[in-house]
Parts: C-alpha cells; structure tokens; sequence
C-alpha cells in the first residue's frame, strides 16, 4: 500500500484554468519526497488534494489506502500539515495554541497535555512558551507550526516551504529535524529551496503547467543531466588560464572548454568511463604550472538537472497543446 497514491488526478478551476493534468504517481511509505516546480507549476493544488481540502475534477487520491475527500477528517488527522509562513491567532501562547489544535484533534487532556509540553521542547520553544504568538519571530512561528503538524502523531508530512524566510540558524535547524523525523515518517517537502530538497530527500516529483513530468529517485534526476560536465577553479593569471583552456581543448578527451574568470568549463568527449579523461585533464592543469583551486561536477547537481527538465518541458509545451486540440 503507497502512503499516497494518484490517478489521473486532474484539477480544473472556473472550467478555464487547468492546475493539474492526469498526473498519476505513487509515494511509498518512509519514503522522503521533494515536491518541486516552477511557480504555477500544480504543487499548491497538488498538497491541497493530497489534504482533501479541495475536490479533483477528475482522477482520485488515496491516502494510506483510502480515498481522501473534503470528508474525510479522521484520514486527514493522520497527515501532519505545515503551510508556508503559518498564520497563527496572534493573541494565543504556544502552549495555548498546541493544547487548542489537539482539541480539535479529539486528543484527550492526559494525552494532549504531555505530548505538547515534549514538542515544544523538541522544537526549542520553551523559553517561549508563554509569549504571545505575535511577538515570536518567523523562525518560532514556523518551529511551532511544525509542532502542531506533529501533534496529533502523522504518519505522513507534508511541509510547504519550512524553511522560507528563515535566517541561516533556524534553516539548519529545520532541516536538521526533518532528516531526524524522515527516519520515522513519510514526507512530502515543497520546497523553491532546491539545495534542501538535495540534502534532505530521496525522491522528487516535478511538475510543470499542471504536469507530471518527473518522479523518481534524486540520483536518477541528477542522472539526467551529463555526467562529463566539469568546472576547474584555477589560480593563475589570465593569460596563463587562457592558454590553458587552449591546451585542454586540443586534448582527445575533452569536446570543448571555455573559460570564465579564474574558471574553465570543461566538456569530456563522450564515453562510460571519466576517471582516465579527469586524470588527463588534471595531469595537464599540474603541467600547466597553475594552481588548482577546485574541481567539482556540473553534470550532477539537483538544481542543473530540474532547471534543464523543466526548460525541455516548456519546449515542449506547444506540441503538447497541439496535441491535445488533434484530439
């Protein structure tokens, strides 16, 4: 049984917008998913019908085996939700918010009590915890909504941008606690902040104009990409980098180089195996008399890979609009 499961999952708006197409994947459980895609893209519909807040138009969702609808309120209760930059009653303390929504969950005061004194820890909320909400900062405020999406103990998460507008100290903590929950639970992370996607998740889902146009493991997302791309981060003077990228180019195993500054870009010819190409390309930079400031791999990061996917999925998007009046 998936966590969550879609099937032609269409989602229509005012009979004109089209939100989401047909998408159909399947998220299994335990697993750590990055829901991606540019602005318009179908994630905010998407989370909704995962939610049953919203009704498909077409298709179904399943979660945990059973139909999600709007109706579905004890199904609902077992996916912990956090939206982007909570909006929380401003008057309320922490512990009066959580002991509020685990009312509304039903969780009786011996179970409830307990529960949200440990997650108000959990989340480094104790200092605060008698303050009203309207004088936390953006950091508190979304570490306590994470609180309350884990109160009523979720079997699946689906966080909506956790670490938006956070400073470089909150962010490490958020992502540090979901790499500590991911153990436990399935979650479902949409993010713009790609960077956390890579370190946090093992899988992706990437939509474009409502459509599914990846969903798999990241390392076959990074995949997609070349793995010959290379960039060498050099310390030299100009002429000598220049005469290098000269040199590199003229080699059999390089199909082009281009230099940037204190860096080339390199291309290896095509071929399986790039550890003899590398070590040629490294052997000539040490001839060269250059220092060597970095190497990294161009080819094989998550960002390049869904920016390239959803720049060949727009190239395609006037056939596909063709397609669909031809039928």
């Amino acid at each position: 049984m998936s966590a969550v499961e879609t099937r032609n999952l269409t989602k229509i708006y005012e009979n004109r917008h089209i939100a989401l197409n047909g998408v159909n994947l399947a998220v299994e459980p335990g697993s750590v998913v990055g829901l991606l895609g540019p602005n318009g893209a179908g994630k905010t519909t998407l989370i909704r019908l995962i939610l049953g807040l919203h009704r498909p138009t077409a298709g179904w969702v399943e979660v945990l085996g059973r139909t999600m609808t709007p109706n579905a309120s004890a199904l609902r209760g077992r996916v912990g939700y956090l939206p982007t930059t909570p909006r929380l009653p401003p008057n309320m303390t922490p512990i009066t918010y959580l002991d509020f929504v685990g009312q509304l969950f039903g969780l009786p005061a011996e179970l409830r009590r307990p529960r949200l004194a440990a997650l108000i820890r959990a989340v480094d909320l104790l200092g605060a915890s008698s303050q009203r909400i309207a004088g936390l900062s953006t950091g508190m405020i979304t570490r306590l909504g994470i609180a309350a999406s884990l109160l009523n103990d979720p079997e699946i998460l689906v966080w909506d941008e956790p670490t938006h507008g956070l400073d470089p100290e909150a962010r490490r903590f958020t992502i540090d606690l979901m790499k500590k929950l991911a153990r436990e639970r399935t979650l479902i992370l949409s993010s713009h902040a790609i960077n956390d996607v890579d370190e946090v998740c093992d899988h992706a889902i990437v939509l474009n104009e409502g459509q599914l146009i990846f969903h798999g493991t990241i390392a076959e997302l990074k995949g997609r990409m070349r793995r010959n791309h290379y960039e060498i981060q050099l310390d030299g003077k100009p002429r000598a980098i220049e005469a290098l990228r000269v040199t590199l180019e003229k080699l059999s195993t390089v199909h082009s180089a281009k230099s940037s500054g204190q860096r080339i870009e390199l291309i290896l010819a095509d071929g399986k195996d790039v550890a003899a190409p590398l070590a040629e390309v490294m052997m000539t930079v040490s001839e060269s008399g250059l220092g060597l400031a970095g190497v990294r791999s161009l080819g094989q990061q998550t960002e390049e890979a869904f920016l390239e996917l959803v720049e060949s999925d727009q190239a395609r998007g006037f056939s596909r609009a063709t397609e669909r009046k031809a039928a």
